[in-house]
């Protein structure tokens, strides 16, 4: 089985060595529970609109603190994931 992940442009590489694991590290820091759950550390930084649908891997607004479970639950369970507000199309806004 191959892994379907691509590797990240310079580009992007560059920016998630400098800014986003930065903003990562504050942003775990400052609110270390779970947003989903309220009960769990958060150990996962969720992009609630993806790179593919127009969101920002910077924008606070953007991301959601969440613990690996939730997380999981989330990105296995998308339906679900969007009724509860954590993600978005690209037409939303």
């Amino acid at each position: 089985m191959t892994n379907s992940i691509r590797k990240r442009s310079k580009k992007m590489a560059n920016l998630y060595a400098t800014e986003r694991r930065a903003l990562v590290k504050e942003l775990l820091q400052d609110f270390p529970a779970c947003q989903r759950c309220a009960v769990a550390y958060a150990t996962d930084v969720h992009e609630i609109k993806t790179r593919a649908r127009g969101g920002s891997i910077l924008d606070r607004n953007n991301l959601a603190l969440l613990c690996r479970p939730c997380h999981t639950f989330i990105t296995q369970n998308p339906a679900q994931g969007k009724s509860e507000g954590w993600l978005k199309n690209s037409w939303d806004d």
